[in-house]
């Protein structure tokens, strides 16, 4: 199966699990029209910015930024950074404003909710020198769902005067100005953009996913149709040993790095207990002619086998070290 195979089949199973969640609970919220971002510019590069401690002490694995890496690939951006820093206001004003300099598409995860650790919208904020501001249809959006998903009510619906409610009225305290979408009829949660290219997701894998997987749409209407620009992946896989293959690779980098193709090697462990070499062949669509010749060439010169995926190699090289 190929990485855009994976990404689809992850995106389907989302939907699915969207589709039982609304089997039981026929409530759906209103989605920011599609048209209203036809005309903002397709992004190039892309940067991700995980923001939370428990990532960096061990306590949560984060897959959010492998989401983000996938995501990046099946849309033609060039992801060019991840960073993963604590919840730490100046630190995440430091980094949010380096990576919206110099990135076309940003996003953040995590530090969004209602406990006093979650201080991404103000530190961000505070990055673009911006007040915070209720957002009065996003937190209309909460208390609806609130009311709505009986089996969550009892948690997100406190008695009036609790101090509960102020703690949750900072979840749709948003830098203003700022653009809110709501790209998920399922979810009251929206995306949340700043200095028009940072795009605040919450941390939750299941709730970025969603919000990722239906921001696409927002995106593709950019395109005008024109996929040229997709990335293009083509693999060869060998059983001659790396240092026999090196000086091949070599000269093909050499010959091709000036036009955007990149070639990498990366060593497995088979189940049959033998090391393997993928070698692999990045570019964009307008340049796949090219690729097919280089993998021809680099078969024929390493005994090789062209093959579309790596996933028909398995098992697992880094615990054989």
């Amino acid at each position: 199966m190929s990485q855009s195979e994976t990404f689809q089949k992850e995106k389907n199973e989302e939907v699915n699990k969207d589709k039982k969640i609304g089997d039981g609970n026929k409530y759906t919220f209103p989605i920011t029209p599609i048209e209203d971002f036809k005309d903002k510019p397709y992004p190039k590069t892309a940067a991700c910015l995980i923001i939370g401690d428990e990532i960096l002490n061990g306590k949560t694995v984060d897959t959010n930024s492998s989401t983000f890496a996938k995501y990046c690939f099946e849309h033609g951006i060039d992801l060019k950074r991840i960073e993963v820093i604590p919840d730490e206001e100046d630190t995440i004003v430091q980094s949010v404003k380096y990576l919206s300099n110099n990135f076309d598409f940003v996003i953040t995860s995590g530090g969004i909710g209602p406990t006093h650790d979650d201080i991404t919208y103000p530190s961000i904020a505070k990055a673009f020198n911006l007040p915070l501001k209720q957002h009065q249809l996003t937190y209309d959006r909460m208390n609806d769902f609130a009311k709505n998903i009986p089996a969550i009510s009892k948690y997100m619906k406190p008695d009036p005067g609790h101090e509960a409610i102020e703690a949750s009225k900072r979840m749709s305290l948003f830098p203003d100005p700022s653009t809110v979408i709501y790209p998920d009829e399922k979810l009251w949660v929206p995306i949340v953009i700043v200095n028009k290219n940072v795009h605040i997701l919450p941390g939750i894998p299941r709730l970025f996913k969603s919000l990722l997987f239906n921001f696409s749409k927002y995106l593709r209407i950019r395109q005008n149709g024109d996929k040229g620009e997709n990335f293009y992946r083509k693999f060869v896989k060998t059983f001659q040993p790396e240092s026999y293959i090196a000086p091949i690779l070599t000269e093909v980098q050499g010959k091709v790095k000036d036009i955007g193709i990149k070639v990498g090697s990366y060593p497995k462990y088979t189940t049959d207990k033998r090391w393997v070499i993928i070698v692999s062949f990045l570019t964009r669509e307008n340049n796949k002619d090219k690729v097919e010749e280089l993998c021809k060439e680099v078969a024929e010169k390493t005994d090789g086998t062209i093959i579309d995926t790596d996933d028909v190699i398995t098992g697992d090289y880094e615990n054989k070290l």
